[in-house]
């Protein structure tokens, strides 16, 4: 059972840093903006998905598990935990930009970075990597 927490607190701590990556490039990206936008620019949501995806297969890589739906836990869990930080470093960015930020627009700001993040890391997780030692059977 430790071992087994180890693991879901890696995949936690990849998603978090994805989160956080990705969440100041979107902190950047609406500096010249007069709004606050989830994706201010292509290379926000090309570099979420392309960190969710890397965080995922290095971690189905690394010996997990390879069924359909184990690889799907792995990349909920690297999604969930991308897509609160994420979500939130955008509704700290509306609440620092707007002195009387509507909060409506803060959860869809939210709800935008997770349900995105989401998105792409079950999209990812669909798709995972095919290495030799899970094509091949024991020796």
């Amino acid at each position: 059972m430790g071992c087994q927490g180890g693991i879901v607190g890696q995949q936690l701590g990849l998603g978090s840093l994805v989160g956080l990556v990705v969440g100041l490039v979107c902190w950047r990206g609406n500096q010249s903006l007069q709004g606050v936008s989830t994706f201010p620019d292509l290379l926000t949501f090309a570099l979420m998905a392309a960190l969710l995806a890397a965080g995922i297969h290095f971690i189905l890589r690394r010996g997990q598990p390879y069924g359909r739906s184990a690889s799907l836990g792995v990349g909920i869990r690297v999604a969930l935990a991308a897509g609160t930080v994420f979500g939130s470093i955008v509704v700290v960015l509306g609440l620092f930009r707007f002195s009387n930020p509507e909060p409506r627009l803060l959860a869809f700001g939210f709800l935008t970075a997770f349900g995105t993040a989401l998105l792409c890391g079950v999209v990812t997780a669909l798709f995972p990597p095919h290495t030799q030692g899970a094509r091949s059977s024991s020796s």
